[in-house]
């Protein structure tokens, strides 16, 4: 590796108009390294990073530009041009000529990569921002495949640090000055990490960066604190609790490690006696220098386009990865709510007007759509029952289809370009129903009846799985191993995820149509309201039927589909949506959607929700986190319990039949297309150490 950066300069700079897409008009390349000890990844053979900086510059007139907010405002060279750049990353075959020609773009999660833990099995203790060893890259999954596979920087927020993706990103301005404008952000115990902390940056987290307040002065900056126990009411609803002023003697823009009062911050927040971790504080205050943050949808959308489109002609305009035929972007969790909205606002479809992403596959996102084309846009909040539920995500549309708006009548969707809209897989857990309001993306926002679906979308449930977690990750407590009731679920969607991503490739590729949709629905009952739900009296657990309530908001006259400013920083409920959660059945698990074998062939009961211990809130859902609640060994032990399911004894005669009866459920999901062939094995092999385990005496 040269000590010195290699530069290459795109062909939008040096070669004809024909080759110019995007605006991607360098990639410095500050590292190229084989990774994985020069490691076999099938017929692609050895794979190589390439880890730099690329540049950008966009025309803000340009009718596909000015869809950025603020754009207009950012500071422009001598040709009327804004420039900026983004971290890149590449992973790709050594011999491009072994290459599958697919380029598979994950979205970066809040500067990380992820997609290894859910695609490739990578284990929690792996290097998931700079994978370089060979446990790095998990089971290789999409490398054995022969995809290039790449990320960008899309996240002004992002701080550096931990090998995180990172942005340089132009300021809003006014009249030559740096915006200025009154913005709400939120404390809650995810920014507490267990403990009472008295100071926060006013981010919550150093990992992301603070808007300053214009003072540390609080009358000067219009400031505010808010406290209240929970920001969700009881019985659901939109309605979000204002709870008590904190008083004015009681916090003070200033850090404060050691105590109060601290050293005056324009970034900080110091709170006499600590943050607690049964309460949400809301911060109002008055911030300054807000980045142009829609320019990350075009950081993605210029370097997918150029990665797939520009020339490798050897010289100073060549492509590292010219030839990709194909594009497959990737989206979990807030990134899949990045997806969902880069789609809505048009991102899909690069300056010549040509399809950036092929297909995507949109993970864990439920109906949400991102806080992120805005003024001080707050990517990194979401919406959950107990917290952060004031910033913009459900507003309508919902679905992917086009149909009229319930109040204005206009139609809209998200797939609404069908020169450029792609074909989407878009997968939920059971989680995303209680807590990302998923319901809606298949019903009426009323709730009272099923909607069809665009052709080019498919929708599946993973029953009864939670959010995320890695391979192999133990069940806890969730926060300090302390902050919810039940055991975290362990499930892991890895092998579902992958016979989905395969159908997503051949269906872009040769036009093999995937399974179709999975999703409970009103008509056959598999899709309700939550004190419909046919709960079993489990021991030790509590139902209190709570989920995220949701509503169409109005933040402000400046605020139209989900981009601009938001004026209403507690928005107006202009009418309720009625969210819906699967139907169970007599253990407990979701009856429609794609069933783990390990549901089928139980040993516990798994849940997608949990509930909140009292010092974390109480009664509340317990952050994104699912259930475990093990079935009794015999039937004496499920008498003593008082637990109505089958004990293990009951239902299996041995480990062999165990180990069967989930092989069986495997093949029936391969027949389905639903899971790969040689994903059956290994599943039956770690049936067999998790039955050892299940009845193993204490």
């Amino acid at each position: 590796m040269r000590p010195a950066l290699r530069r290459i300069a795109a062909g939008c700079l040096l070669a004809a108009p024909l080759v110019c897409e995007g605006r991607l008009v360098g990639l410095d390349i500050e590292r190229r390294e084989v990774v994985a000890d020069g490691r076999d990844f099938g017929a692609a053979g050895p794979y190589e990073k390439l880890v730099g900086r690329a540049r950008f510059e966009v025309d803000p007139a340009d009718v596909r530009n000015a869809r950025v907010f603020d754009l207009a405002g950012a500071p422009v060279d001598g040709n009327g041009r804004v420039r900026f750049s983004a971290d890149f990353y590449l992973l790709k075959p050594v011999d491009m000529a072994r290459a599958s020609r697919t380029l598979l773009f994950e979205v970066n999660n809040r500067g990380r990569k992820i997609a290894f833990m859910r695609f490739q099995d990578t284990l929690a203790a792996a290097n998931m921002n700079d994978p370089t060893q060979s446990g790095d890259f998990g089971n290789g999954f999409l490398m054995n495949r022969g995809h290039v596979i790449a990320w960008v920087g899309w996240g002004a927020d992002i701080a550096p640090g931990d090998n995180r993706l990172t942005v340089d990103f132009p300021v809003a301005q006014q009249e030559g000055k740096p915006v200025a404008e009154r913005i709400l952000t939120e404390f809650g115990d995810r920014n507490f990490g267990g403990s009472t902390p008295t100071t926060l940056p006013l981010s919550g987290s150093p990992v992301f960066r603070s808007y300053p307040t214009v003072s540390t002065d609080r009358t000067e900056a219009e400031a505010e604190l808010w406290v209240t126990p929970s920001d969700s009411p009881r019985p659901n609803s939109p309605a979000i609790p204002r709870g008590e002023r904190v008083p004015d003697s009681d916090w003070a823009f200033s850090a404060c490690p050691d105590g109060w009062p601290g050293t005056p911050s324009r970034t900080d927040i110091c709170l006499k006696g600590g943050f607690r971790n049964d309460r949400n504080y809301h911060l109002l205050y008055r911030a300054v220098g807000s980045p142009v943050m829609g320019l990350g949808y075009v950081t993605s959308r210029d370097f997918v386009s150029f990665l797939r489109h520009a020339p490798a002609d050897g010289g100073a305009a060549s492509n590292p990865v010219a030839g990709l035929d194909t594009t497959l972007c990737l989206g979990i969790s807030s990134s899949g709510m990045y997806l969902r909205d880069f789609l809505y606002q048009g991102f899909n479809e690069d300056e010549n007007g040509k399809r950036v992403c092929d297909g995507m596959h949109i993970h864990v996102a439920g109906v949400h759509k991102l806080f992120l084309n805005y003024r001080f846009a707050q990517p990194n909040a979401f919406s959950q029952q107990h917290r952060e539920r004031w910033i913009p995500d459900t507003n309508f549309p919902h679905q992917y289809g086009v149909r009229g708006d319930p109040l204005t009548r206009v139609p809209d969707g998200i797939l609404k370009r069908p020169s450029s809209d792609p074909k989407v897989i878009h997968t939920d857990t059971s989680n995303e129903f209680w807590q990302f309001r998923a319901s809606l993306t298949g019903t009426t926002e009323g709730g009272r009846m099923d909607l069809g679906e665009s052709p080019r979308v498919r929708r599946y449930l993973l029953a009864s799985l939670q959010h995320g977690g890695h391979k192999g990750d133990p069940p806890g407590y969730g926060i300090a191993n302390r902050q919810c009731e039940q055991l975290t679920n362990p499930l892991h969607p890895g092998p579902l995820l992958r016979a989905l991503i395969s159908s997503l490739e051949t269906w872009v590729r040769k036009d093999v149509k995937p399974p179709d949709s999975r999703v409970p629905r009103l008509a056959d009952g598999t899709l309700v309201a939550p004190e419909e739900l046919a709960w079993p009296p489990l021991p030790g657990v509590r139902y209190n039927a709570l989920l995220n309530g949701s509503g169409e908001r109005d933040f402000g006259p400046r605020a139209v589909r989900n981009t601009g400013i938001i004026d209403k920083l507690f928005p107006e409920v202009r009418y309720p949506h009625r969210v819906l959660v699967p139907q169970i059945d007599t253990m407990g698990h979701d009856i429609a959607g794609i069933r783990h074998p390990y549901l089928e062939a139980p040993l516990a009961t798994h849940l997608g929700w949990n509930t909140r211990r009292a010092e974390f809130g109480g009664d509340d859902l317990c952050d994104l986190l699912g259930s475990t609640i093990p079935m009794a060994r015999t039937e004496d032990e499920a008498k003593t319990r008082g637990d109505p399911r089958p004990s293990i004894a009951a239902r299996y005669r041995d480990a062999d039949d165990y180990a069967g009866q989930v092989s069986a459920a495997a093949a029936r999901l391969v027949a389905e297309r639903l899971l790969l062939p040689e994903d059956v094995a290994p599943l039956v092999d770690e049936a067999k150490a998790r039955f050892a385990e299940a009845v193993r005496q204490p």
